[in-house]
């Protein structure tokens, strides 16, 4: 197998990913822009369809009312719904792949409908306050096609009474999502539903007899597969697959093949943390630009970044790589779950949406350093004929499109909305008691016990180092063979980031990997003897390991990491809640603690740059890429460097969300001086107007012979154990609770 470094090394030039056709149509009002720009005043009405010399009207499905997005797997319980949307799914498949609406050009889009830009990104924003907002009139764009067949083949069953049953059956039919983070119904058959994971299926076709095809869920059958549209990507062997492929062994090989069930032992490891981080993302408020993208994440993280985790979990696949990615039918089911989730977070703080925002990377269409925000255009999607296109503000009612989400049907009050949160994502360890107690709650029932502690890991990474990548955590020591990392007994989660040679913003990213649920299974099992404080933390200091690995599967050594990353272990006091509709509140400061090294693998003795040879041989990759050598090398020199950033991680400045409640949020902006600032974040009702309440909170001030404490502050010194002395200036801000307004 190549190695990371040696794909990377591959990608000097930059091509196009898709051929690039001239357009049929000028492109009018979505050109590359340095500003925010406006859609134009266009109506939404349902058009009819565009000839060769028009837009594309995207408009989701009209005239059959709002319908319901379902679970793939509830859906697949509604037998007729079911057969006929995988006929559907497959003619969708199947059109030529000239065809403006083919699966194939919105899968590959480039210069699609006339949109014509500059570079060749694409047209989806990562890194960026859009990246939500834009995917929904591309869903939309894909459910309107996908509608469109189904009704093609309702119109095919016998005239009467059977056509007009299977064209309502025909207008019901939404795409479904892929709901990754909840407990699965059925724990024997994994995270990831079977329909994704069966090469054929069993239909029955318009005139009433049986046949089996191939299942449109498990793979794309490229027809023709065409070299030069892949040519930008000859490093990638998937030029030479005909169909989409999930998590080879090896995604250099030109022969290889799915592996379904490691993809889905993948997803599996990873769905405990998912839930986690999930139900924290849709339980604490933020700014919508900082909920939504990784380019502004907080510690907990933004939903951009667990969407790059569950990507990433297909390796060298189709889903691996961001160009390519939505060519993998999984991928419309995932975004379809990000979408429902960004509904429901809309739905609990209605007054959160799109702001402003510098753009940290560039797309096809919109320039890096811009300005972007709710009346930007989200290229390519027109909403007529006439070239209006959609924007954020235009598309926030999903609605609009014709759909909704089963937990937003009835409009639910905010109470309901939580209870409903809780069934699904509530984690099984919501905190760790200094009296040897794991706290959970069971709904509907009264929790006695209200204060707890909540152990985390915050990792901060660069966004794009020209391949995805993942920080991933063990309480344990992980496997030697990197490639069993990701399905690793020890494994906790991971922080992920998806990214090629064509995204090159120098953004860091933040996210934490909750601890809580893995400890309390180790104090289950006898590993941790106690879950105080000081035992929790004397068995991280042994037990606690990280490692970077690269999308193929290769280690990334943490004596030369990507310039930026370091991780280190919090905990956090968290209030409980009372009942069904409470959710847990962080309400102190975070005890960020640096001594808690992870562990890095001992110094290779192998390696030519070596001139020590403590500790035993280290079985994964070697150290460090040495540009010059063209080898990895591991040399004392980085690991110090390592330790001094980990050591400092307290100091860096970070918007640290405190409160996890619905009614009320709070923030505390620690700084590299020891101060603590509030800044302003909201609850249900008015987001932009309420005030924040802060929190008291510990930073690391830079080294000094003295530090002279502020009003309110206090200093701390610290020796720690590996003899390193640290000084903490302690500020406490009070803290101030807003209420949230009763719901309409």
């Amino acid at each position: 197998m190549k190695s990371f470094f040696t794909a990377f090394g591959g990608f000097t030039t930059s091509l196009s990913l898709l051929t690039l056709a001239q357009a049929a149509a000028p492109y009018g009002n979505g050109t590359l822009t340095n500003s925010t720009s406006s859609a134009g005043s266009g109506s939404c009405g349902i058009p009819g369809r565009t000839d060769e010399n028009s837009y594309f009207s995207v408009v989701g499905v009209q005239g059959t009312g709002v319908q319901v997005r379902q679970e793939l797997r509830e859906l697949e319980k509604d037998t007729e719904t079911w057969n006929l949307f995988l006929q559907a799914f497959a003619r969708f498949q199947d059109m030529d792949q000239n065809d403006k609406v083919s699966y194939f050009k919105v899968a590959g889009m480039l210069e699609w409908d006339g949109v014509k830009g500059e570079g060749l990104k694409g047209y989806c924003p990562h890194n960026s306050n859009l990246f939500g907002s834009w995917h929904r009139p591309y869903l939309a764009l894909f459910e309107q096609v996908l509608h469109d067949r189904a009704r093609d083949i309702a119109n095919e069953y016998p005239a009467g009474a059977a056509r007009e049953k299977a064209l309502k059956v025909a207008d019901k039919i939404r795409l479904p999502y892929w709901d990754w983070a909840m407990d699965p119904p059925n724990k024997d058959e994994g995270v990831m539903p079977k329909c994704l994971r069966q090469p054929r299926v069993t239909i029955t076709y318009p005139n009433g007899t049986k046949g089996e095809i191939r299942n449109p869920l498990y793979e794309y059958d490229f027809h023709p597969l065409r070299y030069d549209d892949f040519s930008a990507l000859s490093e990638f062997q998937f030029k030479n697959w005909n169909t989409s492929i999930r998590a080879p062994l090896d995604g250099y090989a030109e022969n290889a093949t799915s592996r379904n069930d490691e993809a889905n032992s993948r997803v599996g490891s990873q769905q405990p943390n998912n839930r986690d981080t999930l139900y924290k993302l849709l339980t604490i408020h933020q700014p919508w630009n900082q909920w939504s993208t990784k380019a502004n994440g907080g510690n907990i993280g933004s939903v951009e970044t667990i969407h790059d985790g569950v990507h990433n979990s297909f390796g060298l696949g189709h889903m691996g790589i961001v160009e390519v990615s939505s060519f993998d039918p999984v991928f419309w089911f995932h975004h379809c779950n990000m979408d429902r989730i960004m509904a429901i977070y809309q739905s609990r703080y209605p007054d959160t949406w799109v702001e402003d925002a510098k753009q940290a990377a560039g797309t096809f269409t919109m320039a890096e350093g811009s300005i972007q925000g709710p009346d930007s255009v989200l290229t390519p999607f027109h909403m007529n004929a006439k070239g209006d296109m959609w924007t954020s503000s235009v598309s926030r009612n999903w609605t609009s499109f014709g759909y909704t989400y089963p937990e937003l049907v009835s409009n639910p009050s905010n109470d309901t909305l939580t209870l409903t949160i809780n069934k699904l994502y509530k984690p099984q360890t919501q905190g760790l008691n200094n009296n040897n107690t794991i706290t959970t709650l069971g709904i509907g029932k009264e929790n006695k016990t209200a204060d707890a502690t909540d152990w985390l890991a915050e990792v901060n990474m660069p966004s794009d180092i020209q391949i995805s990548y993942s920080v991933r955590a063990f309480l344990g020591t992980p496997d030697a063979d990197p490639k069993k990392w990701p399905t690793d007994p020890n494994y906790v989660g991971q922080i992920a980031s998806l990214s090629s040679p064509r995204m090159d913003s120098n953004t860091i990213i933040t996210g934490s990997i909750t601890l809580t649920d893995k400890l309390a299974a180790k104090y289950k099992s006898g590993e941790l003897k106690s879950l105080e404080t000081t035992e929790v933390t004397n068995w991280l200091k042994t037990n606690f390991h990280w490692r970077i690995q690269a999308l193929d599967y290769t280690e990334i050594p943490r004596a030369h990491p990507p310039k930026g990353l370091n991780v280190t272990v919090f905990s956090v006091p968290v209030h409980l809640p009372h009942n069904a509709t409470d959710v847990p509140q962080w309400t102190g400061p975070f005890n960020y603690q640096p001594e808690i090294e992870g562990n890095p693998p001992a110094y290779n003795p192998n390696s030519p740059s070596n001139t020590t040879t403590t500790g035993p041989a280290y079985n994964g990759t070697t150290g460090g890429f040495n540009e010059t050598s063209g080898t990895w090398v591991w040399n004392e020199t980085d690991a110090k460097e390592e330790k001094k950033s980990r050591s400092s991680a307290a100091a860096k400045s970070s918007a640290t969300p405190i409160s996890l409640n619905g009614g009320k949020s709070s923030s505390a902006t620690t700084t590299g001086t020891g101060g603590a600032a509030p800044s302003s974040s909201s609850g249900v009702g008015s987001p932009s107007k309420a005030p924040s309440a802060a929190s008291g909170t510990v930073t690391q001030p830079p080294s000094s012979a003295s530090v002279t404490p502020g009003a309110g502050q206090s200093v701390v010194v610290e020796t720690l154990s590996n003899g390193d002395v640290v000084t903490r200036v302690v500020t406490l801000v009070v803290t101030v609770e807003v209420p949230a307004p009763t719901d309409a």
